[in-house]
């Protein structure tokens, strides 16, 4: 990872860190903003390095960048009265080094699908713990239910079949594996709802 690959995750891990934190910050609690700007951070940077390390696999150039429209946008999206949450300071490109179709159609899926996996296996892990054991001290447990919470949110969001969502790239590529990992996103986000 260079320099400027490096400079561009740790604004846009500012920025989205804020997006989800912001709201503790302006009640000035300070051990629950670090808590939850740790979790968003953690959250989206390992979405974005999943895409990255993906496409690497895959024999594909691949960096993280910020979008300066993006980052505005999320930066708006950190004021704790906007109801509507956008993250999307930048995107990870990829550079795939086939022409073919097919190929290229495969590639797109799988590293767009990669992002909201991690996401739900994070939430998966969380949603476990807060399961296996229930006598958490009331503070652990609401961290990680958050850890649960934003994972879901993440996922969920980015599985939208809407371009240039990730979702939209993996229902081109393979509907039946959009399903599952749409249905396993909706139901970890439910159980955020009703837990």
């Amino acid at each position: 990872m260079d320099y400027d690959e490096l400079l561009s995750l740790a604004i846009a891990s500012l920025a989205i860190g804020f997006v989800f934190a912001s709201s503790q910050l302006y009640r000035l609690n300070i051990v629950s903003f670090s808590s939850v700007f740790s979790i968003a951070v953690l959250s989206v940077i390992s979405h974005e390095i999943a895409h990255r390390q993906v496409a690497r696999v895959m024999n594909c150039y691949s960096r993280y960048v910020l979008h300066p429209i993006g980052l505005l946008i999320t930066l708006v999206s950190s004021l704790p009265f906007v109801p509507i949450k956008f993250i999307m300071p930048g995107v990870t490109v990829i550079m795939p080094r086939t022409y073919d179709y097919l190929e290229l159609k495969r590639i797109e899926g799988v590293t767009s699908l990669a992002g909201p996996v991690t996401n739900i296996v994070l939430a998966m892990l969380g949603f476990m713990l807060i399961n296996l054991y229930p006598g958490l001290p009331a503070s652990y447990s609401s961290y990680v239910y958050y850890l649960v919470y934003v994972n879901a949110w993440i996922a969920l969001f980015n599985l939208l079949p809407i371009p240039p969502l990730d979702g939209s790239k993996v229902f081109r590529w393979n509907p039946m594996l959009y399903l599952l990992s749409m249905v396993a996103s909706v139901g970890l986000f439910l159980t955020t709802i009703i837990y």
